[in-house]
């Protein structure tokens, strides 16, 4: 179920005039799949006159559409959310925050969830998103109006304590690079995805597609698709629900 609100939806002024920016609304779109979570969204941000929640999405397969057709400034999103209603495999966000981000190079991207492990942080950073927040994070929270008209407007970026703690730790884990995560992703999102299809979706040959497997096995020390998964997962590379989330 979605939902839209459509009022005052404007774009974003072209203008330096402080009295023409104080009246534009910063449009914005929730991705979570806890309708109470994203509705209490829309309630507190709405509660600042900047801020409209243009729509929700509970399926990442509503994202591009509601994209299409209502502009955006800045999306929420979770991380653990289905492709579509019946699918158990979160969506592949590693490869969905590049693609947004190269359709729409304009929109901002913030991340609130509960998963802590710095790979993931980390690889989310580099994929290119505005900020990240923890969803104990009271503090950040109760200012998330700030936060985001900050973000917007100043071109800024947001990490919380605890995230940026984890930013700033050392790596003691195999790195891996961002398009190594991002194939990653997609294998976890859809594990029937042949090679060919692998390649149609990232613009690449197959051949490419296979070296970049082969590298990701040697560094996770494993030797197929499912070990790789598994082990991306246990390092935090890929997110799962929080009470499976696997730390040996």
């Amino acid at each position: 179920m979605s939902i839209i609100e459509t009022s005052n939806y404007h774009k974003i002024p072209h203008t330096k005039d402080m009295h023409t920016i104080m009246h534009w609304k910063i449009q914005i779109g929730v991705l979570d799949d806890h309708i109470a979570t994203a509705t209490g969204y829309k309630s507190k941000l709405e509660i600042n006159p900047r801020l409209n929640v243009v729509w929700i999405a509970n399926y990442y397969q509503e994202v591009e559409p509601f994209l299409n057709s209502h502009p955006t400034d800045l999306l929420i999103l979770d991380i653990v959310v289905s492709n579509s209603p019946g699918a158990s495999e979160p969506y592949p966000i590693l490869h969905a925050i590049p693609l947004i981000l190269e359709k729409y190079p304009e929109i901002k991207i913030l991340v609130i969830s509960m998963h802590n492990r710095p790979v993931l942080i980390k690889a989310l950073k580099n994929a290119g998103i505005s900020g990240y927040i923890l969803k104990d994070d009271i503090q950040s929270y109760e200012k998330l109006d700030e936060i985001i008209i900050n973000i917007v407007e100043n071109d800024s970026i947001y990490f919380s304590d605890e995230a940026s703690r984890v930013l700033k730790s050392p790596d003691e884990i195999p790195s891996l690079t961002p398009r190594q995560t991002e194939i990653l992703s997609l294998i976890a999102s859809d594990p029937a995805l042949k090679t060919k299809e692998l390649a149609e979706k990232l613009f690449v040959s197959p051949s490419t597609i296979r070296n970049h497997l082969s590298d990701i096995y040697l560094k996770l020390e494993v030797n197929s698709r499912s070990s790789a998964i598994l082990r991306a997962q246990q390092l935090g590379y890929i997110a799962v629900n929080i009470d499976e989330l696997p730390y040996s």
